[in-house]
């Protein structure tokens, strides 16, 4: 007689832990940085542990990711290196391909999917496919466009998703806010932020990674609250001027948790 098909999936890293409970909402996270980003929300679901099986990260190069970097293929480096907003969409319709035998989507429509983007050079006229004379900003916007249209949502930080982290730790000044993409200023790669959060004693070590020590539910709020104050127009999804719309996201994550916190 055949095994009949489990309908409790487990995580590959854990095989011992339901992946859900049978009402659970989960948001997924399609995220630009591999390291920064996916840091810091797991730090997120440390500090709030009541929420933490509900954030899943959506890698499509799982294997690329845990392969030395020396023992890669070209295929692994190429996947890895795609990281612009057209990529992070479609790692979410690849992943919901693949995974809906394991998180039975269908059955969940209240789970939630997210991209993760900076600006940086993404609304440059660049030409980025010659092929189809399409630039940077061209890309950005069919992105946006196709996440819209899917039920994705976008947590966009101009410029960088190092303001998101400065903001736990102080009220932006006004050089910080010259850094920002706009109508008049382009996108300038700069060291800035990093140097900022090293004054204010939380560096990222090796440019990149984030000490879980100087982060907590305190900050966190405040790093909420002083986005939400920085993003004037509520409406208006992809900010030109500095600003970070993570603040959404943890809002989002918030209401997922359970009363007693």
């Amino acid at each position: 007689m055949p095994l009949l098909k489990s309908r409790v999936p487990f995580t590959p890293q854990n095989p011992y832990r339901v992946v859900r409970p049978k009402t659970s909402k989960i948001i997924f996270l399609s995220c630009e940085g591999s390291v920064t980003e996916e840091e810091y929300f797991g730090l997120i679901s440390d500090i709030y542990s009541g929420i933490k099986s509900k954030i899943q990260f959506i890698s499509i190069a799982e294997d690329a990711v845990f392969t030395a970097p020396k023992c890669r293929t070209q295929e692994q480096v190429r996947m890895l290196s795609k990281v612009r907003p057209k990529h992070l969409v479609e790692r979410i319709d690849q992943f919901k391909a693949e995974k809906d035998d394991i998180y039975q989507f269908e059955e969940y429509p209240e789970d939630e999917f997210w991209i993760l983007t900076d600006v940086d050079q993404n609304w440059s006229s660049q030409v980025i496919d010659p092929q189809n004379a399409k630039t940077y900003k061209d890309e950005w916007d069919d992105a946006i466009a196709a996440c819209d249209e899917k039920g994705y949502h976008y947590a966009v930080s101009n410029p960088f998703f190092e303001i998101w982290l400065l903001l736990h730790h102080d009220q932006p000044s006004e050089e910080d806010k010259s850094f920002a993409v706009s109508d008049s200023h382009s996108y300038e790669k700069t060291s800035h932020f990093r140097t900022r959060l090293s004054e204010l004693g939380a560096p990222l070590k090796d440019k990149k990674h984030i000490n879980s020590s100087n982060y907590n539910d305190e900050k966190i709020k405040t790093a909420v609250h002083r986005a939400e104050e920085l993003h004037v127009d509520k409406t208006d999804m992809c900010p030109r001027y500095f600003a970070t719309t993570v603040y959404l996201l943890l809002k989002k994550i918030f209401e997922m948790l359970p009363e007693e916190i």
